[in-house]
């Protein structure tokens, strides 16, 4: 700057205004220099909030769809569920239930998001990448890509394995799952028993069985990952061993390999990232087949194609015929007639494994008869409609269900419709107003799961209740009172010989008092109907129902 202020002045130029010149163009460059740099650091930031902003909702939209897929299979599998028969259920252990969704939905959904957003992006990166290479030399780009299919033979093969592995170790999960709910379940008798290291080692057994399944698939999972390597190595010393020929030949220059080399390598990221995607994808599909066993499994049971409207009966109920066998082993009944007309009391009795429990429940279409026909009022129930039939009817079982809702949706089985009136009604019935009423928050007091801080007398009386506020014409009474203490089932004895009045009834009893008040007695025996009449004509008989009374009804007599 001093050397032109000298030659300007030399020149007769103003010194200072060179000066002011020079400045000023100064200033511009650093300027143009800070505009430049902000430029630089603007589009860095939009870059990156671009990039953030598309890995965003790339990331959420895939992960969205694996949600909704992974809701949707559980609702598809759940609702099927609701469709199976009750022998489904009696046959199934429910830790696989469980296991299914639980862990194979969120395997499902972990495998869905992952492989969305790796399938999404790393394809159109490899396809574009060999594209790009095939353009500048199409021979030695096949070379290179030509591991390709090896590669898929290695995928192709470590993905079975590590499907058949998940599979094995998924069936291990819902094993342990099991055991594990049958100790909660049965907890009181582990304690009471000092079972806790038998039910322990039960637990290590299947443990040791779901860890091997689970080594097995981490040597899959570890094996796919070098043998996926070693290949594109091979590949790799192909293509440099072609090209290098080619150069020294003169055929390819410096320049053009590097433009050709550069994309081939970065094809190698895609290639390795989707080889790991197939094992997700794996992972994925062996708890997919699990949960869609469930998806497509037909119910054993069905309802007829053109159902029919059932009415309430009105006049009698008819097992014709009848014979039932769980498998093709021996019939749990056989050849049963009988006809209950409409309100009256039928009590059965028998020796266990008589049949009894398995009669009441082929009336609701829990299952179908082997043979013969049960009808209402003239109509085979198997073509009445489910809610007409078991519209009609209510159970009471010795092993009362009850749901970790409040009281009033127990009673209420969940349904709408009841007003508070009808379900204190109900409840008056069942003798139970006066414990509910006692509870922290009355009919909304929320029960713990099976109702297991109530007594037996009370989770019993809630049962009834939520029997009779279905008010139904035909009622089955599955040894309803054979646990409880006397004052409990003074109760409910109480409670049910007002309600039993008018309403057709099947009562599986060991009590006398419950036998003895029945129109009609039923003696089964090894599936068939041995004897039948009123109390006192059976005792004459000298048959069955008089051992029967001798060792049950009798000591229950003498011990009154």
């Amino acid at each position: 700057m001093v050397a032109l202020v000298d030659k300007a002045a030399w020149t007769g130029i103003d010194p200072e205004a060179v000066k002011t010149r020079v400045r000023s163009a100064a200033s511009r460059m650093r300027a143009d220099r800070m505009r430049t740099l902000a430029l630089i650091c603007a589009l860095c930031v939009a870059g990156s909030l671009f990039m953030g902003t598309a890995r965003f909702l790339q990331e959420y939209l895939a992960g969205s769809i694996g949600a909704g897929v992974s809701t949707d299979l559980g609702r598809a599998m759940y609702h099927n569920l609701m469709r199976q028969s009750v022998g489904f259920f009696e046959l199934r252990r429910s830790g696989d239930i469980l296991a299914r969704f639980s862990n194979d939905i969120f395997v499902v959904n972990q495998g869905l998001a992952s492989v969305l957003i790796k399938v999404m992006r790393e394809p159109i990166m490899l396809a574009v990448m060999i594209a790009i290479a095939l353009y500048h030399d199409p021979w030695l780009t096949l070379v290179g890509v030509g591991v390709l299919p090896a590669i898929a033979i290695v995928l192709v093969k470590t993905g079975k394995k590590m499907r058949r592995s998940v599979r094995r170790s998924l069936q291990k999960v819902a094993s342990v799952a099991s055991l594990v709910n049958e100790t909660v379940a049965g907890i009181a008798i582990v304690k009471a028993f000092r079972m806790e290291a038998y039910e322990e080692g039960r637990v290590e057994v299947e443990l040791k069985k779901l860890r091997r399944h689970l080594l097995q698939r981490i040597r899959v999972r570890a094996a796919t990952t070098p043998l996926t390597e070693f290949v594109l190595v091979l590949g790799v010393i192909a293509f440099v061993l072609m090209s290098g020929r080619r150069v020294m030949a003169g055929a390819l220059g410096p320049a053009d390999l590097s433009l050709l080399f550069l994309p081939l390598i970065v094809a190698l990221g895609p290639v390795r990232k989707l080889s790991k995607v197939n094992l997700e994808i794996q992972t994925s599909v062996a708890s997919a087949e699990r949960i869609f066993e469930f998806v497509d499994m037909q119910p054993g049971i069905v309802q007829a194609e053109h159902p029919v409207q059932l009415p309430a009966m009105r006049e009698s109920l008819r097992f014709d015929n009848v014979s039932f066998s769980y498998t093709d082993s021996a019939r749990v009944l056989d050849g049963i007639n009988l006809e209950v007309k409409c309100g009256e009391m039928i009590a059965l009795v028998g020796f266990s494994g008589a049949g009894k429990s398995t009669l009441v429940k082929l009336l609701p279409r829990f299952y179908d008869v082997t043979e013969g026909c049960i009808s209402i009022d003239g109509t085979d129930i198997r073509d009445a409609s489910f809610d007409s039939l078991r519209g009609q009817i209510s159970i009471v079982t010795q092993d009362t269900i009850l749901f970790a809702e409040s009281v009033r949706a127990n009673i209420t089985a969940g349904r709408d419709g009841y007003t508070d009136a009808q379900v204190r009604a109900a409840a008056e019935a069942a003798n139970a107003v006066e414990f509910i009423e006692k509870l922290p928050e009355g009919y909304d007091t929320v029960l713990s799961e099976s109702g297991s801080t109530l007594s037996g007398g009370q989770r019993q009386r809630l049962a009834i209740a939520r029997a009779f506020i279905k008010d139904p014409a035909i009622l089955i009474l599955d040894e309803a009172t054979s646990s409880l203490d006397s004052e409990s089932e003074r109760l409910i004895q109480q409670a049910l010989e007002h309600f039993v009045q008018g309403r057709t009834t099947l009562v599986i009893a060991h009590r006398l008092s419950t036998v003895q008040r029945a129109d009609r007695i039923l003696v089964l025996h090894e599936g068939k109907i041995l004897e039948q009449g009123t109390h006192q004509a059976l005792l004459k008989q000298e048959g069955l129902y008089r051992r029967l009374y001798d060792t049950q009804f009798g000591l229950e007599k003498a011990a009154g």
